[in-house]
């Protein structure tokens, strides 16, 4: 649901509580100059269409403030939805209250918009009054307007067996609708962060305050809405009728659609009636003048609200498309934006990555450095061992050089002895047999001698 207020003040940025047991919960309102992603938003529901394309109505159910959902069904006399049943069907099923509406057209007849809606908006899949999104009036005037929207809303209830909900903005219920509309439920967009203000006592249900919120589930931007101080769910839900209305069709035949506005009779002049007394002609006179001055007013006052209604729609006009030339520079600037952290983030990585390769190939000289410094301890350990093991092979060698030595040497002296022995004894025997005389002082000299040898 679209709508182009006249006045498009900042946006909601931080809201009051209400009733209805809602629950703040955070949402991101995306393309809103006077909004900041900071602030929590307090809502209560959406309303989609076919501009939303194809939902996952799994995680949009999933979001808590969201109580319940309006679905776009049609158009005019012959425009239908084609998203309209999945999205119906599919909210129901992960447990969204849902709700159907009409966007009412000017060149289609009533009777015809009507039978459109009904065809699409069954009452058995309805959780939520019927709803009408009045916002454009073009080729109408207002008097055209207020009757067209009385025998559609006739239609809905006797139809329903409710009274029909009906979607406008601000501005437009003040001058277009107005009194005869003040009682029945309204559902009014303000994209402010003011709450809607009505004249002739009128009080919303519903305020719609943000046509641009991201919500899960969703790829385009989604209107938000909440409820009133002290209304909730229930002052929308629909209880279908117990017993069936019949439709009266003969009542509802040939309903012609409002003519344009350029095809209004001229109103006419009202007369007194006739007098029969004397001094006729000249009251009569007086009341034509009355007339012809009455009619003039009129006239003036629909020609001075044509030029408002001109003003207005040339001021809404102008409004959107500053609106549009604020939109297209914001999304310039955030391309351009985007274009620039994209290039520092490139520019990052490189950095990054040279950083890495610095880093290892430092690591890869660190390393070598090391398996050198290992290889070379490690050689400087087994030489040092090998060294020791010479050492002490030498010395070990040296050691059985000596103890060899010493036994060689030994049994030299040994074998010296018991030759120069046996060679005495031989001469001891000779000796005998020359001088068997010889003194015991010369044998204990020779035993002394044999004594030091050992």
């Amino acid at each position: 649901m679209r709508v182009y207020v006249i006045l498009f003040f900042t946006l909601f940025l931080s809201l009051t509580t209400h009733a209805g047991d809602n629950d703040d919960h955070e949402v991101k309102v995306v393309g809103d100059k006077n909004y900041s992603n900071n602030a929590t938003l307090v809502y209560d529901g959406i309303d989609v269409s076919n501009y939303q394309k194809d939902i996952n109505w799994q995680a949009t159910a999933a979001d808590p403030s969201i109580k319940y959902v309006y679905v776009k069904a049609t158009e005019g006399a012959t425009h239908k939805q084609h998203r309209y049943r999945a999205n119906i069907e599919n909210a129901r099923k992960h447990g969204v209250k849902v709700g159907s509406y009409h966007f009412l057209s000017t060149t289609s007849s009533i009777q015809k918009q009507f039978e459109n809606f009904i065809s699409m908006a069954k009452p058995e899949e309805q959780d939520l009054i019927p709803l009408l999104d009045v916002e454009t009036h073009s080729g109408w005037s207002a008097k055209q307007l207020q009757d067209s929207v009385k025998l559609f809303s006739q239609l809905l209830e006797d139809y329903y067996g409710c009274k029909p909900m009906i979607y406008t903005n601000v501005s437009y219920f003040n001058t277009l609708l107005g009194y005869d509309f003040r009682n029945y439920p309204l559902f009014i967009a303000r994209y402010s962060k003011s709450e809607p203000q009505l004249n002739f006592g009128a009080k919303w249900i519903l305020w719609q305050f943000s046509d641009k919120g991201v919500i899960s589930g969703i790829d385009e931007k989604v209107d938000l809405s909440r409820f009133n101080r002290g209304c909730s769910l229930k002052d929308i839900t629909y209880n279908a009728p117990k017993t069936k209305r019949k439709r009266n069709d003969n009542s509802r035949q040939n309903v012609p659609r409002p003519k344009p506005k350029k095809d209004e009779p001229k109103p006419e002049v009202p007369y007194p009636a006739k007098q029969t007394t004397s001094g006729s002609n000249k009251e009569k006179t007086e009341a034509q003048k009355r007339g012809e001055e009455n009619a003039k007013k009129r006239k003036k006052m629909e020609e001075k609200q044509r030029e408002e209604e001109r003003k207005a729609q040339e001021k809404a006009r102008k409004e959107e498309e500053k609106k549009r030339k604020e939109i297209e520079k914001r999304e310039k600037e955030l391309e351009k934006k985007r274009a620039e952290q994209e290039k520092k983030r490139l520019e990052q990585e490189k950095k990054q990555r040279e950083q890495e390769e610095k880093q290892r190939k430092e690591d890869q000289k660190r390393k070598a450095r090391e398996n050198a410094q290992a290889r070379m301890k490690a050689d400087k350990e087994h030489n040092t061992q090998n060294l020791a093991q010479q050492q002490e092979d030498s010395e070990q060698k040296r050691k059985n050089d000596l103890e060899n030595a010493k036994q060689e040497r030994l049994a030299s002296e040994k074998a010296k002895e018991e030759s120069s022995y046996v060679n005495r004894k031989a001469g001891s025997k000779a000796s005998t047999k020359k001088s068997s005389n010889q003194s015991s002082a010369d044998n204990d000299e020779i035993k002394y001698n044999r004594g030091q040898k050992k």
